[in-house]
């Protein structure tokens, strides 16, 4: 039966090749918009595992980055046990890089270069808050001026060391380090002492975009953003990491059904595609299968052919689509800010997918040829 199936699509193999075709568009457009939307949340996931402790900021303001906190509450929340280091931050996106400027801040193959500026200390063991290493030279002093310390991608996208300068929104500093985290986006990072942050971006005195807090003990961390939410009211947002992760997790994965629903759209549209070729098909054989039903075939023999017609397009579809996504990814791997992440399981779903809209395509011409009339069909020129 696989055979026949197979001989018969061959007869017409440019309607063939279109309708695998189309089966295959409709698997890349699962395919690439699903595995972006996974690679999304693997970044942010891997990005918010960075940051320790805990972020307090207004709650007003719609993130971090656009936050003005009362630097004050610092000092606040200091004094509180559990709490091991409470540090202000600024957070701020570049509006030029040695000279260039984007709309949007300085573009990165990875995102727009934020500019971090904090206190820094000789024991600290983290970069900006954010869990990292020195690749090359020195982290900066307790009120360094006039230095900053790069990110990895930055030293490799703008070809940038140790000792060089590089001129951020019209003023020149120099580099002393190099780092690097374990998320990319925090690796287009610039380091900065927080008051020569406060005075290249114009930012209010006494205020800070977030205070990042280090508590004691880790595990703890549910239990002080409550406390520390309750000490200081409704005016400021205490989120852990945990809270973020959880969060995102859910944004995302409606994002990530939205993202299937659409590109199912273009699957549907190669449903109908099939459906079309299938009956098409069926009506020109219309003498061939009434021959076959004098012959012997019964209404489920000919059901089953169609059906292997349609099932074939589908598992070929299903093939080209998987194979052109997987290509696709490895192509763009690098060259746009996220990764695109086909997982083992999005592979077998659109496979699955692929076929299953081949089958059900293929319903209605397998039912619509078993009720032939076999004499009807003889006399049919």
């Amino acid at each position: 039966m696989f055979k026949t199936a197979l001989m018969n699509l061959q007869r017409k193999k440019l309607r063939t090749f279109l309708s695998v075709g189309m089966i295959a568009v409709g698997v890349l457009a699962i395919i690439l918009m699903t595995a972006l939307a996974d690679g999304l949340f693997l970044e942010i996931k891997n990005t918010i595992s960075q940051v320790q402790g805990i972020i307090v900021f207004e709650r007003s303001a719609y993130g971090p980055i656009y936050a003005q906190t009362d630097e004050k509450i610092v000092y606040e929340l200091r004094r509180m046990p559990g709490i091991k280091k409470a540090t202000p931050v600024i957070t701020a996106l570049t509006r030029s890089i040695d000279g260039k400027e984007t709309p949007l801040g300085s573009m990165s193959m990875t995102g727009t270069i934020r500019l971090f500026g904090t206190v820094f200390e000789k024991s600290g063991q983290t970069v900006g808050g954010v869990t990292g290493e020195i690749l090359k030279g020195r982290n900066l002093q307790p009120g360094e001026k006039g230095s900053v310390v790069i990110g990895e991608g930055i030293s490799d996208d703008y070809r940038k060391f140790v000792g060089n300068k590089i001129k951020i929104n019209d003023k020149q500093f120099v580099i002393v380090g190099v780092y690097r985290t374990g998320s990319k986006l925090f690796n287009y990072g610039i380091l900065m002492d927080i008051d020569e942050l406060r005075d290249l971006i114009s930012f209010p005195k006494n205020k800070v975009t977030q205070i990042s807090v280090e508590l004691e003990n880790p595990e703890n961390s549910e239990k002080m953003a409550k406390l520390i939410k309750f000490k200081l009211g409704d005016n400021y947002r205490v989120v852990s990491s945990s809270q973020f992760t959880e969060s995102l997790s859910g944004v995302l994965g409606n994002i990530r059904l939205l993202v299937m629903a659409v590109a199912s759209i273009a699957s549907l549209v190669a449903a109908v595609g099939i459906l079309n070729t299938m009956l098409m098909s069926v009506m020109e054989r219309y003498k061939e299968i009434g021959i076959l039903k004098a012959s012997g075939w019964t209404n489920g023999t000919i059901i089953k052919m169609i059906l292997y017609e349609s099932t074939i397009i589908g598992v070929f579809g299903g093939v080209l689509g998987l194979m052109f996504g997987v290509l696709i990814a490895d192509y763009l791997y690098g060259k746009i800010p996220v990764r695109l992440y086909i997982s083992p399981a999005l592979a077998i779903e659109s496979f699955l997918f692929a076929v299953l809209i081949g089958l059900f395509a293929g319903l209605y011409p397998a039912w619509k040829a078993s009720k032939f009339d076999p004499i009807e069909a003889l006399r049919a020129e």
